[in-house]
């Protein structure tokens, strides 16, 4: 009985040591545990507050003009292209341009022979299916808007803020 005695104190032992182990892991993980979410709680409440010593060079952005009064609109000259497909189809569209101050109206007139190629190139690659529906509409002034901005190298302040169909006629031969 004694080798027996001496062999269930050696399991105790050895389980004993097992449970010291893993509550050593159990205490260290809960630590860094605390300790991530006390950094985290740190980046968190000091975000977008310049630090103490810190040289940080911030770029203001330039806040955008808001032009007061009644807006302002540029008429394009008529355009008549033909549309893609095999059918004839003609489109002929007067449209407008609604600017955001005096500065955008005069660039927009100095690049109105670039935007006027522009324009009737995307006309002109479009089929009168495309254009008939309401919805076909609307993403054509999308993209006139999108057209426009490009040909006067707008890049990420535009010019145009939207554009407006004021004749919209399509001709099936």
């Amino acid at each position: 009985m004694s080798d027996e005695k001496k062999a269930d104190k050696a399991e105790k032992k050895a389980g004993g040591g097992g449970n010291k182990l893993m509550l050593i892991v159990i205490v260290l993980l809960i630590l860094l545990l605390v300790a991530v979410g006390g950094l985290a709680a740190y980046m968190f409440t000091s975000m977008g507050k310049p630090q103490a010593g810190a040289q940080t060079e911030q770029v203001k952005e330039k806040p955008k003009k808001k032009h007061e009064g009644p807006p302002i609109f540029e008429k394009l000259d008529t355009f008549v292209v033909n549309l893609a497909g095999n059918d004839g189809s003609l489109l002929q569209v007067d449209m407008q341009a609604e600017l955001g101050d005096e500065e955008a109206k005069k660039k927009f007139t100095d690049y109105a022979p670039k935007i006027r190629s522009a324009v009737i190139l995307l006309l002109s690659s479009k089929t009168a299916a495309e254009v008939s529906t309401a919805d076909g509409k609307v993403k054509l002034k999308a993209q006139v808007k999108q057209i426009i901005n490009e040909a006067m190298d707008a890049g990420e302040d535009p010019v145009v803020d939207s554009v407006l169909f004021t004749s919209f006629i399509i001709q099936k031969q």
